[in-house]
């Protein structure tokens, strides 16, 4: 049962996103992974998703970097993000809705939650 939806989800930790894309595939989501901020860079040139999901610590770009660049394209700055982070300072925090997110999540993440609001962010009954 597809739900059409497609998630680009990011992370470097490859345990994670492993449980995170086959939770959410088993619930209908598409979903397209990718290891840093850059590589989420090139799936968003190629393949629009409807959501992303963020960690922000990565090496590189960090996550935060990554959303504010998101925001400031024209063409991905209406994708919902839903930050998904083991960092639970509330500055962190803060300057992630600040930038434009739609959720945060701190790690270990309880996945009907977080299935939850992506399907009501997503508008899915």
């Amino acid at each position: 049962m597809s739900l059409n939806r497609k998630i680009l989800l990011v992370d470097d930790e490859e345990g994670f996103l492993s449980v995170i894309k086959e939770a959410l595939e088993i619930r209908g989501f598409d979903i397209v992974t990718a290891k840093s901020a850059i590589e989420a860079g090139l799936e968003l040139s190629s393949k629009k998703p409807d959501l992303i999901l963020m960690d922000i610590k990565m090496p590189g770009i960090d996550g935060l970097q990554a959303c504010a660049a998101i925001k400031k394209n024209p063409d991905t700055n209406n994708i919902p993000i839903m930050v998904v982070s083991a960092i639970s300072e509330e500055a962190q925090v803060k300057r992630a809705y600040k930038m434009g997110i739609s959720d945060y999540f701190v790690k270990p993440v309880d996945i009907e939650k977080l299935v939850n609001r992506i399907k009501e962010t997503l508008g899915i009954q």
